[in-house]
């Protein structure tokens, strides 16, 4: 039985052994798939860098050349091509900027790891070499940065302007770049005893308004509610206001579900409303014994949130309504306001109300909202109110100041600016080439392809701006390859040429920078591991 053994296990391994090239392909396939989605935003880089229309299915057209935006929006069917729609929304989490070059970045180490394999070298071994690679570039990266001192609002307006300026809302970088820090310096909480700030971007809030143009977005401290109120006859402007925040409703109560009330005489009938009515009123005389003047009444989805009755007795007590507050708002009104949802009648009073020194009702062409300014006891939040001629500029614009946010709040939790047009990939690029020439075996021609892969956001920026990506990074490697660590040397694409981006103030977080190439080289790792792709079973 023994030999019949042996002849059954060198079956078994000629049958698992028999398709060597398997691997070879998925892994083939996957790179394709994935430099294919890089490939597709790669023209949207930088700040000569093409938008793109976006359809749905819905006929909605969405105007971006946010890298996030795209790809999310992106139909994608490869899995491997989906890693990379997943890797765009991880550094929009983790930076809220560099989405698009962080895909860029991984479709060049992509291809310069498929010439790898090509020569034969093993996928774990270039995925190893990658590694150290990248932990190099980084040292780099961090040595050219330049430590900021969070009270020089000058540093965050250059690293806000230098966001801006690749948005399709660029023209206004002058108006949008100062409102974001503003904001994010109004919501700054400094870290005790550490380096740093904690921001939470949820105490900034993002109003989006069609009507007047980009100039007229503006920051406002206090709270914006984005509709008019509820009174027929109320008041539109309240001075001193007292303000209550509640989450109950003010209209007769309904019976369950599958019950129905039958009235069958005119006298039940009349008794009901009468009933209906001393509801209401018991409750408008609380609110007027508490001394509130404005009434903020969260959105009920059970019944109606206001009776029309209800409106016309805090009409007559002069009472200004406010009604359907979001659910997912209320923590941030009462933040804004520092006051506590009222969830009962009996919890009405004064104690519960809060002091605001102005609500007023602001009508404009496209509508009216509600300002709220001066709440003395409110938290550190902000609104924003973003303005433009239509739909897709609004939508854009709100985007691209989140995008500016988000580099603000990436300075104030590491506060290190480097230069951009893509200076500190080219520093890298220098530095690996110079590491590459020692290094022994495999790791040499893997730092050297890590190198090679760091060059296509400088080429990328150029050729986006119409300029020659060969002589602009011929030059820019020869500026590099003589120069100092920390040299400043980038792709100016205003003015056609090579310069010092630190003297153009073109400047861009630390955080972001060293987030996309850790973020890009994981993915890039990951991807080099797969060897085969297994469908489920679907039962």
């Amino acid at each position: 039985m023994a030999p019949k053994a042996g002849g059954d296990s060198a079956k078994i391994n000629s049958s698992v052994y028999k398709n060597k090239s398997k691997p070879a392909d998925v892994r083939l396939s996957n790179i394709n798939a994935a430099k294919a989605v890089s490939d597709a935003i790669r023209t949207s880089l930088g700040p000569r860098g093409m938008d793109k229309m976006i359809q749905a299915a819905n006929g909605e057209v969405t105007i971006t050349n946010d890298g996030a935006t795209i790809l999310k929006q992106m139909s994608v069917i490869h899995p491997a091509a989906k890693m990379l729609v997943e890797l765009s929304r991880a550094q929009d989490i983790e930076a809220g900027d560099g989405t698009t070059s962080v895909v860029v970045i991984a479709g060049a180490l992509l291809d310069a790891a498929e010439k790898l394999l090509q020569k034969g070298i093993h996928p774990t071994v270039i995925s190893d070499g990658f590694q150290k690679a990248l932990q190099m570039a980084l040292q780099v990266v961090e040595s050219m940065s330049t430590p900021v001192d969070l009270t020089n609002e000058d540093a965050l307006l250059k690293a806000a302007a230098t966001s801006l300026n690749s948005k399709v809302v660029s023209q206004h970088s002058s108006i949008l770049a100062p409102i974001a820090v503003q904001a994010i310096c109004a919501v700054m909480e400094p870290i005790v005893g550490g380096v740093g700030a904690r921001v939470d971007l949820r105490d900034v809030k993002v109003i989006e308004r069609i009507g007047g143009t980009v100039e007229d977005t503006e920051l406002i401290q206090g709270l914006v509610i984005p509709h008019r109120a509820a009174n027929v006859n109320g008041p539109h402007r309240i001075e001193k206001a007292k303000v209550g925040l509640i989450q109950f409703c003010i209209s007769p109560p309904k019976t369950d579900m599958d019950h129905n009330v039958i009235v069958s005489d005119y006298a039940a009938m009349d008794r009901v409303l009468k009933e209906e009515r001393q509801y209401i009123l018991n409750i408008v005389k609380q609110i007027k014994k508490a001394g509130c003047n404005v009434l903020l009444v969260q959105k009920s989805i059970l019944r109606d949130a206001l009776s029309d009755l209800a409106i016309h007795f805090l009409d007559k007590i002069k009472t200004m309504v406010i009604k359907d507050i979001e659910r997912e708002d209320i923590e941030f009104v009462c933040k804004t306001l520092g006051c506590r949802p009222i969830a009962s009648l009996d919890h009405f009073t004064a104690e519960n109300l809060v002091n605001v020194d102005l609500v007023e009702e602001v009508n404009e062409p496209s509508g009216r909202y509600i300002k709220m300014t001066g709440c003395g006891n409110g938290g550190r939040t902000v609104s924003v109110l973003v303005r433009g001629t239509s739909g897709a500029v609004v939508a854009e614009a709100a985007r691209s100041l989140h995008d500016a946010l988000c580099v603000v709040r990436c300075v104030a939790r590491r506060p290190a600016l480097l230069p951009g047009g893509g200076a500190p990939e080219a520093a890298a690029s220098a530095a690996l080439a110079r590491a590459a020439i020692a290094a022994p075996g495999a790791d040499h021609y893997c730092l050297r392809a890590f190198a090679d892969a760091l060059e296509v956001i400088p080429s990328t920026l150029a050729e986006n701006a119409g300029l020659n990506p060969i002589e602009t990074v011929t030059e820019l490697r020869a500026a590099h390859a003589g120069a100092a660590a920390g040299c400043g040397a980038g792709v100016n694409v205003r003015r056609g040429r090579v310069t010092d981006m630190r003297q153009e103030h073109v400047l861009q977080p630390l955080h972001v920078t060293a987030s996309a190439l850790a973020l890009a080289t994981e993915t890039v790792r990951t991807i080099l591991k797969i060897d085969d792709i297994v469908s489920t079973n679907t039962r």
